[in-house]
């Protein structure tokens, strides 16, 4: 318990192994005649309990339009399926 005028003290923990690798990917998206650079990013590894970590699209510039930004599920989409045509 804190006192009147006792500071918080931070602590700060970092693990000494790494939790997850992730491989980024650069494309694009072509709207009303211009293009919208993105990365995406695919952690891989999963967290302490087993569930896989979520695919992420980065927007290269913060002037996006809303439409383009919409895209990011279908964008994901596209990856994964990407992804499972270049295992069969």
């Amino acid at each position: 318990m804190k006192m009147d005028g006792e500071k918080e003290v931070a602590r700060i923990s970092i693990n000494k192994t790494q939790s997850f690798t992730e491989i980024w990917y650069e494309g694009s998206v072509m709207f009303e005649g211009k293009e919208h650079s993105f990365w995406l990013v695919d952690p891989r590894g999963k967290d302490p309990d087993g569930r896989e970590y979520a695919v992420e699209v980065r927007w290269w510039f913060k002037q996006v339009p809303r439409e383009v930004r919409a895209m990011h599920d279908t964008i994901v989409e596209a990856y994964k399926e990407m992804k499972n045509d270049n295992k069969n």
